[in-house]
């Protein structure tokens, strides 16, 4: 019986997602400078002409790869832009950060080791929506409001300390406490007292 359209699609999405994920181990194993196609299509299973059936180019595996991680970063942030930026939200805003570090270790570390290569800047630029200006905007107010002298400065401070967060974690996931960081990093950037405040009620 002869296949129907919908089931050609279905086995067309399910080999293009096993290539995005070959495309993911390779990169993130052997660097993405010294991945090649051929290696990508062996690791999926499908031969290197096959595998330009679906995607031109290990430039555009690299670009959707990163930018499904900066898309799932920005879902998170639109969560957020729906309530009051407050001592609380700032908290999840750090949760949610741990857990799609967790979720995506292999994108994070091919994202952190490849942020400066010239096809990802683009992708960076065009994932930084207007709603995520708002959305840092917002951040900045939160640390005015927490009294800090030069809440740039920290805000700046804040995205240093997560980009080592992740690095370090990328580094070696096994062994690195991250609940443990992530209550410091909380700690670190909320006033003390609201931190002691907060873990009194929930007890």
């Amino acid at each position: 019986m002869p296949r129907t359209a919908k089931q050609f699609e279905e086995i067309r999405s399910e080999r293009r997602e096993a290539i995005l994920s070959a495309a993911l181990h390779v990169f993130s194993e052997e660097g993405y400078h010294h991945a090649s196609i051929s290696k990508v299509s062996k690791e999926a299973g499908v031969s290197k002409g096959l595998m330009y059936n679906y995607f031109q180019s290990k430039e555009e595996l690299l670009e959707l790869l990163i930018g499904s991680l900066l898309d799932e970063e920005t879902k998170v942030v639109h969560e957020l832009m729906e309530e009051k930026f407050t001592a609380d939200t700032f908290i999840r805003l750090v949760q949610m950060g741990t857990n799609i570090l967790r979720k995506n270790p292999k994108k994070w570390k091919l994202y952190l080791n490849m942020s400066s290569h010239p096809s990802v800047i683009p992708i960076i630029q065009k994932k930084f929506t207007p709603e995520r200006q708002l959305f840092a905007e917002n951040l900045l107010a939160f640390f005015t409001a927490q009294g800090y002298q030069d809440p740039a400065i920290q805000m700046q401070y804040f995205s240093i300390t997560m980009t080592g967060f992740k690095f370090q974690y990328i580094m070696d996931p096994d062994n690195f406490p991250v609940f443990e960081m992530e209550t410091k990093i909380i700690q670190q950037f909320i006033k003390e007292d609201y931190v002691s405040n907060r873990n009194n009620k929930s007890l």
